[in-house]
């Protein structure tokens, strides 16, 4: 076998490590994108390892027949009931998302671990909750 063949072949499998690496999971801190399907009350999935400091794209598609969103709490906050929620809480979020739609939304967050919820009124203590970990 030729020299330049070997080497193709050899280098085919480098470059599609280094594209897999590029778009999705890196050992050091997380994904860099991530898709998250919403419905009546859950997220699907509802934990979420992302790279921190580091711009990250979430595809949130609401698959329910109501509108729903995806709201980051402020590092280290733990509600554990729409009771205790405020507006102040909210780190980042997608806006209400109608039935049926999607949207891409990209954010940047610090290392730690941050809960997340549909702050939708009922939508929380119904169940719509998450974790996201954020390291790097």
């Amino acid at each position: 076998m030729p020299r330049s063949r070997k080497l193709l072949i050899l280098a085919i499998p480098a470059v599609m490590a280094l594209l897999l690496a590029a778009c999705g999971d890196d050992d050091g801190g997380g994904a860099t994108s991530f898709t998250v399907e919403a419905e009546e009350f859950e997220f699907s999935p509802n934990d979420w390892s992302v790279a921190a400091d580091t711009d990250v794209t979430i595809t949130f598609s609401n698959q329910g027949s109501v509108s729903h969103e995806w709201a980051v709490l402020t590092e280290g906050t733990n509600i554990e009931s729409e009771a205790e929620f405020a507006e102040e809480l909210v780190e980042l979020e997608v806006e209400a998302v109608p039935a049926g739609d999607t949207v891409t939304q990209t954010f940047n967050l610090p290392a730690g671990t941050y809960q997340v919820i549909c702050a939708l009124e009922d939508h929380f203590d119904a169940g719509m909750e998450g974790t996201l970990t954020v390291s790097g």
